[in-house]
């Protein structure tokens, strides 16, 4: 009988920590494939989340480019995984100095700086060691304001996309003058106004229609759009008078710069600006409007909030001011720079103790539907210092150590960026450590365009402090972002479109005229209604003292009558005192004559007795018997 095979059945293995089963196998020893394979390979994702809101007014997407494509029903692009990869752009200026130390070499590509200190002015061995310092572009003190401008802001400008502008810089060593120049030599914000109005000198659109409110692109209607200019009158009119300036700044301009306007039928500008100041790391609204009941200019200082949503940061309560041409713009920066906190230490007589952002929005809408925005913020860092060179104490030094701590969370943010240059998770970059790198965290995310213009000194007194200058632009010189995605929105604006053909045609000068009647009667009706309640106030004023004095009079009459009577009381009192007195006094004399009397008459006793003998001897005989009887 032939034996039956029994199957053998498969034993499972013990397995301890030590000896792990393979990863292949599961608990129920089923085989795992050893090739994975990615299902839905042609769908691609996306870097980033796309997200779209859609309300009544707006819905937000993601563009590439900032040209809106005529008849889209959909304005969505989302960047691709194969963007093109570029750094901030790193620029060192060296300040004009009578003798420049020899420590400092620029190479010939002006591109490299070598730095090597020959004599004992640092203390530390390390910072002797020749350095080489990487730079995008290196400006002599022979290079003017119009070719720094020409290199790191022109371009920019002209490529209308979102980019930061920062200045940094040891104190004293000319950020200031490079972002803003004197009467003589213009700086890059005047140049960049001048280049902005001239390229949409045919599209700028006269009334503030849109808005950035919240980080958001939003239609105001009439009344929004009246009051926002209510607010650009009221501060222009606190503004200095700078037109001679201006002329003098434009000439120069024009004869360094040769800028072109773009001629579009289809587009409309607009234009704000905002001017911020970051003071021992609270935020303060270098253009907001005092109150009725402060001095002339005089700015509220009131600490803002900045928010982030959505990936979008804005400073909550920012006054955003309506601009049509350069001369308000550099109206504005000038109320702003009188407001804004400068001291004088042993470094720099006039030392800016704060950060200040000065930003340009434009948005600009299409008859698509499609509107676009382009901001430009101009960041004037503040110096950083050392207190054994400055030699500052008190509220120097707090502002001192408040500067030096948000510049080296800065430089933190953009070690941690040039570390996950290629990673996803960029939350790790600390920009919340800081009010300065909240408000730049797009820029340090990628998400805009960076250029940073980094001034140094070069003298061998500044050599410590010039070199943490340069290890904190090599830092931002090694980072790497991505192109940065251009955010457009789609939305119909029938009314906006409206008011654009009106101001086409003929009768637009006459419109323009009929907005500003308009503007100047409500202006005239609030100063009218601020003067009515003023009116009632002194009147009030004056009620209440008429009444004060009236009720002081009844007082100081009622008192004199009570005092009157008082007196005659009084009066009446003291004559009653007096008699009662008087009287008492003659009973009591009288009482007293009384006992003197008898105290005589005690002392005399002998005397009396005396004088009774006498009496009864001369008595007669007839009158003793009956005495006797």
């Amino acid at each position: 009988m032939a034996s039956k095979e029994v199957p053998e059945v498969p034993q499972r293995e013990m397995r301890s920590f030590l000896m792990a089963r393979d990863p292949s196998i599961d608990r129920r020893f089923r085989p795992r494939p050893n090739k994975k394979m990615r299902l839905f390979d042609h769908i691609q994702e996306s870097e980033e989340e796309s997200f779209s809101e859609y309300s009544d007014t707006e819905s937000e997407h993601k563009y590439r480019s900032s040209e809106a494509t005529d008849g889209a029903s959909c304005a969505t692009s989302v960047a691709d995984s194969s963007s093109v990869e570029t750094g901030p752009q790193v620029f060192l200026r060296l300040r004009p100095v009578k003798d420049a130390s020899k420590a400092y070499i620029v190479s010939e590509d002006s591109n490299v700086l070598i730095t090597s200190c020959k004599v004992d002015s640092t203390s530390n061995n390390v910072n002797r060691m020749e350095k080489h310092f990487g730079f995008t572009s290196i400006f002599d003190s022979n290079v003017g304001q119009r070719d720094i401008y020409d290199t790191c802001v022109g371009p920019k400008i002209m490529e209308e996309e979102c980019v930061t502008i920062m200045t940094y810089g040891t104190s004293g060593s000319g950020k200031t003058y490079t972002l803003l120049g004197d009467d003589v030599r213009a700086g890059i914000i005047p140049r960049a106004l001048e280049n902005i109005f001239t390229i949409y000198k045919d599209t700028i659109f006269r009334s503030p229609k849109l808005k950035l409110i919240n980080g958001c692109i939003v239609f105001l209607q009439d009344d929004a759009s009246l009051k926002e200019l209510q607010i650009r009158k009221k501060l222009l009119d606190l503004c200095p008078d700078i037109s001679a300036h201006h002329q003098r700044l434009k000439q120069v301009i024009d004869g360094d710069h040769t800028f072109e306007t773009k001629t579009s039928t289809d587009v409309s500008v607009l234009v704000w600006v905002s001017f911020v100041e970051i003071y021992n790391e609270l935020v303060y609204d270098l253009l907001a409007i005092p109150s009725k009941q402060d001095k002339l200019g005089e700015v509220p200082r009131k600490n803002l909030k900045i928010v982030g949503n959505k990936g979008q940061v804005f400073i909550k309560g920012l006054t955003s001011v309506f601009v049509t041409s350069s001369v308000e713009a550099l109206q504005l920066l000038r109320l702003g720079q009188q407001r804004s906190t400068y001291a004088s230490t042993s470094v720099n007589a006039n030392s800016s103790r704060s950060h200040c952002v000065f930003t340009v929005d434009i948005l600009k809408y299409n008859r698509s539907g499609i509107t676009t925005q382009s901001s430009y913020k101009f960041c004037d860092l503040a110096g950083s210092e050392r207190v054994n060179n400055t030699g500052t104490s008190g509220l120097r030094l707090k502002e001192a150590k408040n500067i030096n701590t948000s510049l080296m969370v800065l430089g933190r943010c953009l070690d941690a960026a040039s570390t996950v240059q290629k990673k996803k998770n960029a939350d790790i970059i600390p920009y919340r450590d800081s009010k300065l790198t909240m408000l730049l965290q797009a820029a340090l995310l990628g998400k805009e365009k960076l250029a940073m213009i980094v001034t140094v000194t070069p003298l061998d007194k500044y050599y410590e402090e010039n070199l943490n200058v340069l290890n904190f632009a090599s830092i931002a010189k090694n980072i790497i972002f991505k192109e940065a995605v251009i955010k457009q929105h789609r939305v119909s604006y029938c009314g906006f479109m409206e008011f654009s053909k009106m101001s086409n045609f003929e009768g637009g000068d006459y419109i323009k005229e009929l907005e500003n009647d308009n503007v100047l009667l409500r202006c005239e009706i609030e100063q009218l209604k601020y003067d009515h309640v003023l009116q009632m106030q002194l009147l009030e004023e004056k009620l209440r003292r008429e009444l004060t004095s009236t009720y002081q009079e009844i007082i100081q009459n009622n008192k004199k009558q009570h005092e009157d009577e008082c007196e005659k009381k009084l009066l009446i009192a003291q004559r009653e005192a007096d008699f009662m007195l008087s009287s008492q006094k003659r009973r009591y004399e009288e009482q007293i004559e009384d006992l003197k009397d008898e105290i005589e008459e005690l002392k005399n006793p002998t005397s009396d007795t005396d004088s009774s003998d006498d009496a009864n001897d001369s008595k007669s005989p007839i009158e003793i018997i009956d005495d006797d009887e």
